[in-house]
């Protein structure tokens, strides 16, 4: 698998760059958890001043923010923004990058066929997102093993692992973007506009607390306070994330298609 390969090799320094960054980025705020929690009455006082609606854009449940589960769901809102932004990037960039360079007619006359080479090419970077995943995972355990006064691995690893699945649904529009768009010039901060959008809406969807919005906020598919609840993913999100990452995969399949059909 060259492509497979050639793909991991060229996003090594990317990946170890936001792997390494997120990772101490969660570390840090972690570290921050016992001095909070041992100022618990300064940061409730705090906290019951602020409008209702500020707490509920920013997804804040003065019950259980101040849990160890609770702090690292509000700490890892923002963690899930920048892993959208990454899987974006690398989706918009498999293919789209060549497509950008006028390249993509060499890529595409290699001896291999063209879905294979989308195939390659994704493959890689779902390994990549699963990296940079269990990364953040073991981050957090640690810092669950050494502050966390009620142990619960189980809910910890739910909570880091949604991120997985966000990653896969943010590649695969990514991914089908860059193939369908003629010419994608600046990569990075398409990827920060798409993304910070459907975080926005999030936090839109949030205050309204209207349930049909929820189904076009991403963000919200994993909420941490039904996982704390229930221990479990919510059934109907999980499969509409895995859903519409299916359904964005196969449109790429079939849009890279068209595109080398008419390129000749």
């Amino acid at each position: 698998m060259p492509l497979f390969r050639w793909t991991l090799k060229t996003e090594k320094k990317a990946f170890l760059l936001w792997a390494v960054s997120l990772t101490v980025t969660l570390l840090l705020f972690l570290f921050m958890y016992p001095s909070i929690l041992r100022e618990k009455e300064a940061y409730e006082k705090i906290l019951a001043v602020y409008p209702k609606e500020i707490l509920e854009a920013f997804a804040i449940e003065l019950d259980t923010l101040l849990s160890f589960h609770g702090y690292l769901g509000y700490v890892y809102g923002y963690i899930l923004l920048a892993l959208g932004i990454y899987s974006m990037r690398l989706g918009l960039t498999a293919i789209g990058k060549e497509i950008s360079r006028n390249t993509s007619e060499f890529l595409f006359t290699k001896p291999v066929k063209r879905s294979r080479v989308l195939l390659e090419k994704s493959l890689a970077a779902f390994l990549l997102m699963l990296f940079l995943t269990l990364s953040l995972l073991l981050a957090a355990l640690f810092m669950e093993y050494l502050y966390a006064e009620n142990k619960e691995p189980g809910i910890t690893s739910l909570i880091l692992f949604s991120a997985f699945f966000l990653q896969l649904l943010f590649y695969s529009l990514g991914l089908l973007i860059g193939i369908m768009k003629r010419k994608v010039r600046f990569f990075s901060s398409s990827a920060i506009g798409v993304v910070s959008s459907f975080y926005i809406l999030s936090m839109i969807s949030q205050v309204l607390q209207k349930d049909y919005l929820r189904f076009f906020a991403p963000f919200r598919y994993f909420d941490v306070s039904e996982i704390m609840r229930s221990s479990s993913y919510n059934t109907e999100f999980l499969l509409l994330s895995l859903g519409l990452t299916s359904l964005l995969l196969l449109l790429s399949f079939a849009a890279l298609k068209r595109k080398a059909l008419s390129a000749g």
